[in-house]
């Protein structure tokens, strides 16, 4: 789950800084928060343990870290300092609080909707005009 949470919270703030989303899909409002089910499908075997090798790119089979931007990579070390202490559940918590993407899709179009980018997006944007250092 925190890698799940990790890589959307970076999806939001990538979205927020330069205008782009970090991964291809858009993220589903699952009800334990938002999920992408192209990393889900690559994860599940691991179940809760941790993952101990790269995920990879399944076109061209290279590590992801490889065909990251500097600036991609710079949002994913920033949100690593920032979130990587929080465990899944509270990452999950943060997602999950009043006026998110997540709830905002999960009540109002369903479980298992997209979520939209541009939803995303202005939430991160408001979240850096804010100041605050939420998901």
């Amino acid at each position: 789950m925190q890698l799940q949470k990790l890589v959307y919270i970076a999806h939001g703030w990538n979205l927020a800084i330069n205008g782009e989303p970090l991964v291809s899909e858009m993220p589903q409002a699952w009800d334990n928060g938002p999920v992408f089910r192209k990393i889900w499908n690559h994860i599940r075997d691991f179940g809760f343990g941790s993952k101990t090798k790269l995920l990879e790119d399944p076109i061209n089979n290279k590590p992801i870290e490889e065909i990251l931007s500097a600036e991609e990579s710079g949002i994913i070390d920033h949100v690593w300092n920032k979130y990587g202490r929080y465990s899944g559940l509270e990452l999950s918590r943060m997602t999950h609080e009043q006026n998110t993407p997540w709830t905002n899709t999960y009540f109002t179009r369903g479980q298992n909707a997209s979520i939209p980018n541009d939803e995303i997006r202005d939430h991160y944007i408001q979240l850096a005009m804010a100041g605050r250092a939420r998901a």
